[in-house]
């Protein structure tokens, strides 16, 4: 298998911490820092984002596509629970995907037109909204108590998007030195939750977390 990725995208993120929680090896190719592999993703992906996964004959784009692509190819150990709690791992994720791509938008894409008057009001809608997913998911976190997995009885799906999306978050700063873009998204005025950083503490000494860098 290979997968396009970036570094420090939460999405592709997932993408690897899912293949080192299933065992399964992958060559990793850097599409920020490669610009044949950034044309390849262009020529793969007709959205032109990563991840990007290949599987022999199989190209699957999409972090959560290319989840479910491995559970169905590769189903053990699982990464979806099954029966209701599925669905709440449909939920998470959708916050998770919420909060990545407001502030992504605001803070990245979008930044250009930030001069235009409205810009300032729609900022504030949307990364209300991001705000409001990140406290719906200290909320479940905090409910779920000590290391108690998202959804179901094991890690799954959900926990990995909420793992990856709270370590994105906690590295912006730390990126902002140097990286304008970064800066930009911690500048837009949101707050991680400190359950959220808690709750990730717990999981940082997972096997498949540490082999993850």
């Amino acid at each position: 298998m290979i997968l396009y990725h970036f570094t420090t995208s939460p999405f592709a993120r997932r993408v690897r911490l899912a293949l080192k929680h299933k065992k399964l090896p992958a060559e990793l190719r850097d599409a920020r820092a490669v610009p044949e592999h950034r044309a390849e993703v262009n020529r793969l992906n007709p959205l032109h984002t990563v991840p990007v996964l290949v599987d022999g004959e199989v190209v699957v784009c999409d972090s959560t596509a290319i989840l479910h692509y491995l559970e169905r190819k590769y189903p053990d150990p699982p990464l979806w629970p099954g029966g209701i709690a599925g669905a709440e791992a449909f939920q998470l994720m959708a916050l998770c995907d919420a909060v990545s791509n407001i502030l992504s938008d605001c803070g990245m894409r979008y930044h250009a037109l930030s001069t235009d008057p409205s810009f300032g009001q729609v900022k504030d809608m949307l990364v209300g909204r991001a705000q409001r997913a990140l406290d719906a998911l200290s909320a479940r976190v905090s409910a779920r108590g000590t290391g108690r997995a998202l959804c179901g009885t094991s890690w799954s799906a959900a926990d990995i998007a909420v793992y990856c999306l709270v370590t994105w978050l906690e590295g912006l700063p730390e990126r902002a030195v140097s990286f304008p873009p970064a800066a930009q998204v911690v500048s837009l005025g949101w707050s991680l939750p400190a359950a959220l950083s808690s709750w990730a503490d717990q999981h940082r000494s997972r096997s498949d977390v540490l082999a993850l860098d």
